[in-house]
């Protein structure tokens, strides 16, 4: 029986209603308890979950940490037992709903976050006491009454200080939470205490006050970067009625080092009510808004179709405005979005602003060397270039430092650079692949089909990430890269002889092509500002990637030759586009664009290449990504955002179709490639504090998990 099954059913005495909610672990239901005559909320474990003791542990863990917790505005759990084998826990119902609820008609007003804040605030610091971390604080885990009374709830993924001897540590990784709302500290899985839980009460302020979250991007991975890395938007920039002092207040709770930070939820309670109610007696140390250079704001040219020849002179006009791809109404398929051609010197002046913005570097030296992490779904070392305020990248990798190691090239021609040389033993695994079955699939039929094969992927070792070269065949996995830098987002060219992959092994992150056979690196660009997820085009010739050319997180997709040269511009609209990906006949490109800082409002473009006309396929309030060609080129697959998870789906060229859901897992799907013969797909899946590899079959039947490996965005190096 699933939880759907469950609505009219009565399970271990108690009738159930109707469902009210879905997490990531459990259903939720509103639910009679027939003993009592009285409405509770039954939080019930779905069945497909119970093969994996984790989640049993976690629902008994729970229950044990609220027995010792007995607060006015911490929800109480009424019974704890379990039906044929399902277990369940059953709570005050409260019927107005959670915070997240309230956030959905819009910012609160100052008063109703002041009556929050203060009664959960004593609540959150009474569970320190009893030394409980929350460790998943976030509005909807946040409930309200009929009477404007807040409870906190949800106590699944919550530690007892002190007691990882003790049995209550489920995971060894120590990195568990939602990464929106996770302290730099959990993040980078380092030891907690009661002030990650004030950050995280502090990102629930911030979101309350401004209607949004300080940080957001494509991948669970890349916000929790950001919350390491990256300053968080000044509330006021967001929402100009936000008063100086609730501004300030905000900021002190989003402190990257806990010693700044409020030191008890209480302390941030009383500064609150302070700022609300006595504002003037709050000193204001923030402006009311950054000053932006107006060069920074200007939207550049859309596309352009060959190099594009440097200006001579002062005089070139300024390129012309392109309007921002919009949104059509959702009952139209996509249609044509103009673009122009950029004005002649355009070229230079782009060149020119790519190589400002020196300030930048000694900063990213600081962030850098404070960076050694591990990730949630295996998260984080992450750019050193975005701790700057005015580089705020939207989808980073990890980061670890290494300066002065490779020569900056004079000219635009590639920098060769000789790795590490690989012994033996850098083989970290000898055992065969094992592929678990998810679905129902005969094993035999998958195993007589699939052909094991060579894949690369970045993962977290050794304190930081770099990429791996994994054999199916053989079940071992090497290195390719090993340094002191962070290396991520690898992809195989389609001949299988050479990687394309990001580092900022020089600073900044750029884009490196790597022989694979002879491990030697290629440094492809070279700039002050991020460059990233970048692609082969399907003869090999040429590379597209992103930058964030402004160093304001607003993203243009740019092409290279895959043999070094100058840098082409192919579409900028001063807004976010990334993860661009070329059409099998190469005509085509397709690739997100939208607001760097509204995840909902990025869309999935394809551009044809050589008109530089543009469709949006898309049109929704939920964040779509990493979009890229089937093998035949008739349909996109990309990864649609729901209910906190990411799925894989595709759509077909025109976006005039609904999209067809290939797989939605229990985890944060995302990293799709496919084979070479395009009978298989490849990617990973965050689920908890791992990101886990997975293998399908195109049509998203088969799903195996291969055993024993983890990481992030998974290639196929096909054998030849």
């Amino acid at each position: 029986m699933t939880t759907d099954d469950l609505i009219g059913k009565t399970l271990g005495g108690y009738e159930i209603l109707d469902r009210i909610g879905q997490g990531g672990m459990a259903t939720v239901y509103r639910a009679r308890q027939t003993s009592m005559n009285r409405i509770v909320a039954l939080k019930v474990l779905p069945r497909h979950f119970m093969r994996d003791d984790t989640y049993i542990q976690r629902f008994e863990r729970e229950v044990k940490i609220v027995s010792q917790l007995e607060h006015r505005n911490i929800v109480p759990v009424h019974d704890y037992g379990q039906y044929d084998g399902q277990p369940y826990i059953a709570m005050r119902y409260m019927p107005a709903g959670s915070v997240d609820d309230l956030l959905k008609q819009g910012v609160l007003s100052p008063e109703k976050i002041l009556s929050i804040i203060q009664q959960i605030a004593p609540a959150l610091d009474y569970a320190h006491s009893k030394n409980v971390l929350h460790r998943d604080l976030k509005p909807s885990n946040i409930l309200m009454d009929d009477d404007g009374g807040a409870y906190i709830t949800d106590f699944g993924i919550a530690r007892i200080v002190g007691s990882e001897g003790q049995g209550y540590t489920i995971t060894t990784q120590g990195v568990v939470g939602t990464p929106s709302y996770m302290s730099p500290e959990q993040a980078q899985g380092k030891d907690l205490d009661g002030r990650s839980d004030i950050y995280s009460l502090g990102v629930m302020l911030f979101e309350m006050a401004t209607g949004r979250r300080p940080f957001q991007n494509d991948t669970p991975y890349g916000i929790a970067v950001m919350q390491v890395t990256a300053a968080p938007p000044l509330p006021r920039s967001l929402n100009p009625n936000i008063s100086a002092a609730l501004e300030q207040v905000i900021i002190k709770a989003l402190k990257k080092n806990p010693d700044d930070r409020y030191q008890t939820a209480t302390e941030l309670a009383q500064d609150l009510e302070t700022a609300i109610l006595h504002p003037d007696k709050l000193h204001d140390t923030q402006p009311r808004a950054l000053q932006i250079n107006p060069a920074l704001q200007q939207t550049q040219p859309a596309f352009i179709e060959k190099k594009t020849t440097p200006s001579s002179g002062t005089g070139a006009p300024s390129p012309a405005p392109v309007p921002a791809v919009r949104t059509p109404p959702p009952s139209y398929a996509g249609r044509p979005i103009s673009q122009h051609l950029p004005p002649p010197g355009f070229r230079s002046r782009v060149r020119n602003i790519r190589r400002s913005n020196p300030g930048n570097w000694w900063i990213g030296i600081i962030v850098g060397g404070l960076i050694g992490c591990a990730l949630l779904m295996g998260i984080v070392l992450a750019l050193a270039m975005l701790a700057s305020t005015l580089i705020s990248s939207d989808d980073p990798p990890p980061t670890a430092q290494r300066g002065g190691q490779l020569a900056t090239p004079a000219s635009a021609t590639s920098t060769v650079i000789s790795s590490s040389i690989l012994t033996a033993q850098a083989a970290a695994r000898v055992s065969p692949t094992q592929i678990m079955p998810i679905d129902v699939e005969p094993s035999a039929t998958f195993e007589a089909d699939f052909v094991p094969s060579q894949i690369v992927y970045f993962a977290y070792r050794n304190d930081k990430y770099d990429i791996y070269l994994y054999d199916m065949l053989t079940g071992v996995e090497v290195p390719l890269t090993d340094d002191d830098s962070s290396s991520s987002y690898p992809m195989v060219s389609p001949d299988g002889t050479k990687m394309l992959f990001q580092s900022n092994r020089d600073g900044d992150f750029d884009i490196y092509i790597m022989d694979l056979a002879s491990r030697e690196v290629t440094q492809l660009t070279d700039n002050t500002v991020s460059d990233r997820t970048a692609a082969w085009s399907p003869d090999g010739q040429w590379i597209v990637y992103s930058s964030d050319t402004r160093g304001d997180g607003n993203h243009d997709i740019y092409r290279i030759p895959a043999i070094g040269g100058e840098p082409e511009l192919i579409f900028s609209n001063g807004q976010r586009n990334g993860h661009p990906r070329i059409s099998p006949d190469g005509r085509s490109m397709v690739f997100t664009s939208g607001d760097s800082n509204n995840a909902s409002s990025w869309e999935i473009i394809r551009m044809d290449l050589s008109t530089g006309e543009t469709l949006q396929l898309t049109a929704n309030d939920t964040r779509d990504a990493s979009p890229s060609f089937t093998p035949d080129g008739q349909r996109i697959i990309y990864n649609p955002y729901g209910d906190g998870l990411s799925a894989i789906a595709t759509i077909d060229l025109n976006g005039s179709e609904s999209p067809q859901i290939l797989y939605d897992g229990e985890g944060y799907e995302w990293g799709m490639n496919y084979s070479a013969d395009g009978k298989w797909l490849i990617f990973n899946s965050e689920i908890e504090d791992v990101s886990y590899i997975f293998v399908m079959r195109a049509d998203g039947t088969g799903v195996r998990k291969i055993e024993g490996i983890d990481g992030f965005y998974p290639s196929w190096v096909q054998r030849r």
